[in-house]
């Protein structure tokens, strides 16, 4: 049984390439995260880099029951050592917790750039203080993992991008030996921020090079009476290497279906769906 954790990316971001230019209202997202909470899911994902969705977080939370929160440094927080430790006892703040879960990099490129010492020093400090219980890093390349672990050994978790339409790491030997040792993968990008589930004529003019592979995605549910969300979630649920992933959604009924998905992964999948180009499975490169 893998853990869902509820992304928040927009309770303070217009969010999700099917997205009408929407940001979440405080009182849809305090609805959908009681919701939540009262259906067992009790893990959250959050950034500085999500507007005002830490403190929307914050505010929504039914504290009582010890949510576990995650948070990811945004470029700004990565200056210094002391910046960092500051910016974490914020976020903190933000959210009404006395601790965090996990607190990441929001992007992996920051651990070889010129801030790398301060950023080594200030994570180990919010261990040292107790401001995380871990700390780890967003990566967009199955490389970057070790690369990153290799600079500094205490990263243990790991925001990893797969879906059925990206399937670079599907079969990777090196994250299961690392899971083996007590590294934790985390998986998002399930449904590439709603990529996946649009009807392809109405994908975006400039995303048409995915239009194939969305075509065979629901081709492929159409031929088996499935779903594409159950799909989607099948496939995340067969990984080997990871017991949690990410998902944000746009409504309690959404959130309800995917709590309720049981679909087990049908054969034939990896041979009629094919993978997306490149520069579509990395949502920075989008240009919308």
């Amino acid at each position: 049984m893998k853990t869902l954790i509820l992304g928040t990316a927009n309770f303070g971001n217009v969010y999700g390439v099917a997205n009408k230019g929407t940001i979440k209202s405080s009182i849809e997202a305090k609805e959908l995260v009681l919701w939540a909470q009262s259906n067992g899911i009790n893990d959250f994902d959050t950034a500085m880099a999500y507007g005002d969705a830490e403190a929307v977080l914050g505010n929504s939370l039914n504290l009582s029951i010890r949510p576990n929160i995650d948070t990811k440094l945004d470029f700004d927080s990565c200056t210094s050592r002391e910046q960092i430790v500051k910016s974490a006892m914020d976020s903190c703040k933000r959210l009404k917790v006395d601790q965090l879960g996990t607190l990441y990099l929001h992007n992996d490129q920051l651990m070889g750039s010129s801030y790398q010492s301060e950023i080594v020093n200030g994570l180990k400090d919010v261990l040292d203080l107790g401001v995380a219980r871990q700390i780890g890093v967003s990566v967009y390349e199955g490389s970057a993992i070790s690369a990153c672990k290799e600079v500094l050994p205490e990263l243990q978790v790991f925001q990893v991008p797969e879906n059925i339409c990206d399937r670079r790491l599907y079969f990777s030997d090196e994250l299961l030996d690392m899971a083996e040792a007590g590294n934790l993968f985390i998986i998002r990008s399930v449904f590439l921020q709603g990529l996946l589930l649009m009807d392809p004529e109405s994908i975006p003019v400039k995303l048409k090079q995915a239009r194939d592979s969305i075509n065979d995605l629901h081709r492929f549910c159409s031929d088996r009476s499935i779903s594409v969300l159950d799909l989607c979630l099948a496939y995340i649920k067969s990984i080997t290497w990871s017991d949690r992933y990410i998902v944000g959604v746009e409504s309690i009924d959404q959130l309800k279906a995917i709590t309720k998905a049981s679909l087990s992964l049908p054969d034939g999948f990896g041979s009629l769906i094919q993978t997306l180009p490149e520069h579509i499975v990395d949502p920075r490169k989008w240009e919308l």
